[in-house]
């Protein structure tokens, strides 16, 4: 058993509901499931696995020697309360959100410095207490396993690429979670208004839309856009959207094939494509859902014809980066589950089946949306205009 393992199952949690409440039977888990998870997390959160190497992550991929990501790590580690002002001036901020993503990231671009390395950020946290009402919450969770989600804010580790200097945050904060607050909307403005960056980039596992959305593909969104149908259907915003920064065709250019192949091989199932397209264009959505939904050949969702991919937040930065119209914001996901097919009708099955998907590839599907966001930062730091 490993930590990805557990934490799809957790995922998948969000995806049923009856009136009296979530069960360990709507949610799917099963006696064993929990234990499982909870051997994991009791793991990992003590500190048991700190330092460890991770079992399942990313193959290193060839970078060219002139803009290898490398770790940057603080002399001395900053308190957890400690703001985030000594990085003011950096380039670039990376920010994304779940165990395999920030994994994938930590191998990749902090080589040597896993996520249990990563420093905590807990500045101003009174401040946002009050804001996380929502019980599902794992900034709330009270579970022993989950020790260092409680009342966290987020983890984070500076790198650089070449002569850019890049924050990288793992939000503790989730849209879909937290409750009507949505207290990601402050934490995000609070970062960038820190930090001042050149750039911000969110990047993670999505949901593909379509059937020609293959696993393993990555979306340069030209656009995110809220389809909101639950927690915030009565918000003037539920069915927004907002224009990302045009991607140069530089950093397009700099996702080769060398790079995306390697980890792409790691894929064998659910015809993911030996070499993952990028799709990219004024055109090209990200979808942010109010919970979680997935494409199936039903459409039974609702989100085709919406975007390429779905998530959980980006088009909640989307808002926030309205108010900040000198720094350049890209949204990257890569398609960790494609679209499920569903000939019984039935949404408990397909939504196991997109989970179990997730679990057994989002850490290697992480890898090619962490390659474009490295050539986005790469590109328009480096090389741009130079």
């Amino acid at each position: 058993m490993i930590l990805m393992k557990g934490v799809c199952v957790v995922r998948n949690c969000n995806y049923k509901r009856s009136e009296g409440g979530y069960t360990l039977v709507e949610w799917g888990l099963t006696i064993l499931s929990v234990i499982a998870i909870a051997v994991v997390l009791v793991e990992f959160f003590s500190g048991s696995l700190k330092h460890k190497v991770y079992r399942r992550v990313p193959s290193p991929v060839p970078w060219p020697a002139q803009s290898v990501p490398a770790a940057n790590p603080l002399a001395t580690a900053p308190a957890e309360t400690d703001d985030l002002s000594k990085f003011k001036g950096y380039d670039a901020v990376v920010v994304t959100y779940t165990a395999e993503e920030t994994i994938a990231l930590a191998t990749l671009f902090t080589p040597g410095f896993s996520p249990s390395h990563w420093y905590e950020y807990r500045h101003g946290l009174d401040n946002y207490i009050p804001l996380v009402t929502d019980d599902r919450a794992s900034f709330n969770s009270t579970n022993s396993f989950m020790v260092r989600y409680y009342h966290s804010l987020g983890l984070y580790f500076p790198c650089t690429i070449g002569n850019a200097k890049v924050l990288l945050f793992k939000s503790g904060l989730h849209l879909n979670r937290d409750g009507q607050a949505v207290p990601l909307r402050k934490l995000m403005n609070e970062i960038i208004k820190a930090i001042q960056p050149k750039i911000i980039i969110t990047t993670g596992n999505g949901g593909g839309i379509g059937q020609d959305t293959a696993l393993g593909d990555v979306v340069i969104a030209g656009l995110t856009r809220f389809d909101c149908t639950g927690q915030f259907r009565d918000r003037d915003w539920h069915s927004a959207s907002y224009k990302t920064t045009p991607v140069p065709a530089g950093a397009l250019a700099e996702i080769t094939s060398d790079l995306t192949s390697v980890n792409a091989s790691r894929i064998q199932d659910y015809n993911a494509r030996p070499i993952p397209k990028i799709w990219s264009g004024t055109n090209e959505a990200v979808v942010t859902t109010d919970s979680f939904k997935f494409d199936d050949s039903r459409n039974s969702h609702k989100l085709q014809g919406l975007g390429r991919a779905c998530d959980m937040d980006d088009a909640m930065i989307g808002q926030v980066m309205q108010d900040y119209p000198n720094i350049k914001w890209f949204a990257i996901r890569n398609i960790a589950e494609p679209q499920i097919p569903n000939p019984d009708n039935n949404l408990e099955i397909a939504g196991n089946r997109a989970s179990s998907i997730y679990s057994e590839y989002g850490v290697f599907t992480s890898a090619a949306s962490i390659i474009a966001t490295w050539a986005v930062i790469d590109y328009s730091i480096n090389k741009e205009g130079k």
